[in-house]
């Protein structure tokens, strides 16, 4: 003969059964004081996101105050837009405990010559290349990919910009 088990028991059982899953899903079983860490990535996005910043800010900058920029210019300006979207999807603001910040400071003003704002963009480009093939080692194989490309491109802009 089939046992009946009513809804009222069934619910209730299942309630007691769930509720030790909960608790330790929920990490309640756990020192309640512990606050959750971000992972390294999150800094090492929020420094690529301020970099690319600058970045754009320089190039805008020379872009204003020069009109005989060369051709690859306005190239790279966009390259470096797409940067920062695409650095940007992948932070996630409100993940774990608020990172430090970086400290954003404005790119210096460009200089009045042009092959100087040039010789100025190249050493930025260097610079951001160079950070970015560091980043690459501290971060989740995903977002290494990522920063190992912009790295490869801000290397090509510097290049672009020692011939042009």
């Amino acid at each position: 003969m089939p046992v009946r088990v009513s809804r009222r028991a069934l619910l209730g059982g299942g309630a007691a059964l769930a509720t030790p899953l909960v608790a330790g899903v929920s990490g309640c079983a756990g020192d309640e004081s512990a606050q959750p860490r971000p992972k390294a990535d999150v800094g090492v996005l929020l420094a690529a996101i301020a970099d690319e910043e600058r970045l754009i800010a320089l190039y805008e900058k020379v872009a204003a105050a020069h009109q005989d920029l060369p051709a690859h210019f306005p190239a790279a300006l966009n390259h470096h837009r797409e940067h920062l979207a695409a650095l940007r999807r992948h932070y996630v603001p409100g993940t774990g405990v608020t990172p430090t910040p970086v400290p954003t400071t404005a790119p210096p003003e460009p200089p009045a010559d042009l092959g100087a704002a040039r010789t100025a963009l190249r050493q930025a480009e260097k610079s951001a290349a160079a950070a970015r093939v560091a980043d690459s080692g501290r971060v989740a194989p995903g977002v290494a990919q990522l920063m190992a490309s912009i790295g490869a491109c801000e290397a090509g802009h510097a290049a672009r910009l020692g011939f042009a």
